[in-house]
């Protein structure tokens, strides 16, 4: 579950909002009564619609019915349905709309390249990572989740991921076999993920203790062979598969043998379609 606090359903309505709804004060709308219903367009996988109820409430609407994130939709199927102020309505029309849209393109994305890694391989998990747009982390974790996918790393706090780059500074993969020896001293109870380029990589990081091994950009037939030969040093190892992963490669790199398919394809999806259908109400 990603958690969006009142101050993000606040900061949500204030950004289009600054200072006030210019148009439905000068049309002089107040007191006048209204429905909305968001309705898909498109195929597509809902996502964000509790937040989105939640900008309704916010307003002062009255929410109906509403599907919960991760719903596979067809077009003409109905996402909220609210009715009341048609100030209110104005008000968070275009926020609620565009934040649905916006994550379930990444749902229905990241649900495109599960099914195609898990067609080879059902075991197989697919993650994102946190290379997403900034500013909309959780939005975009809820779409990644919502599609079926996990995060790879939420950030730098949750996940010990030793790079190439971390490695210029300590004396390079030559001595990963002390730089794994020392972590696992100061922090037994995490995994350890080594990222490589090159089986000579792959295979140091195997025999130094690694937990998993994260081959970035390699091509199918050394990902193949790296894992083969890593799970030949350790056969529970970890194979993450990172580095330009998409629908058209992901069922490859399952069949090559990756456990986890590590990307940020998802996250720069186009947005899902959906029709705001807005209406006058005489009472309710």
């Amino acid at each position: 579950m990603i958690y969006f606090t009142e101050a993000d359903i606040d900061r949500l309505i204030e950004d289009d909002l600054p200072a006030g709804d210019m148009t439905t004060f000068l049309l002089d709308l107040a007191g006048k009564k209204g429905s909305i219903a968001l309705i898909a367009r498109n195929e597509m996988i809902a996502c964000c619609t509790e937040e989105a109820v939640r900008l309704y409430k916010k307003a002062g609407l009255e929410v109906g019915d509403f599907v919960a994130s991760g719903t596979r939709l067809q077009p003409g199927d109905r996402l909220i349905e609210a009715k009341g102020e048609a100030s209110a309505i104005h008000i968070i029309w275009r926020t609620g709309s565009a934040m649905i849209e916006f994550a379930s393109g990444i749902a229905g994305r990241t649900n495109q390249l599960v099914m195609a890694a898990k067609k080879e391989n059902p075991s197989i998990s697919v993650a994102g990572t946190r290379k997403h747009p900034p500013f909309v982390k959780k939005m975009a974790l809820k779409a990644l989740m919502a599609g079926g996918g996990v995060p790879h790393r939420t950030g730098l706090s949750d996940t010990i991921l030793i790079f190439r780059e971390h490695l210029l500074f300590t004396g390079g993969y030559e001595r990963l076999p002390e730089v794994i020896r020392s972590v696992k001293e100061k922090m037994k109870e995490r995994k350890i993920v080594i990222e490589a380029h090159s089986l000579k990589e792959a295979l140091i990081a195997a025999k130094s203790g690694a937990d998993a091994v994260q081959m970035d950009k390699s091509t199918q037939e050394i990902f193949s062979e790296c894992s083969g030969k890593c799970r030949a040093i350790n056969p529970n190892i970890c194979m993450i598969a990172a580095g330009a992963i998409n629908d058209s490669n992901a069922g490859m790199y399952a069949k090559a043998g990756a456990d986890v398919l590590v990307t940020s394809w998802m996250y720069f999806a186009p947005p899902a379609d959906i029709m705001a259908e807005i209406l006058p109400i005489d009472e309710y």
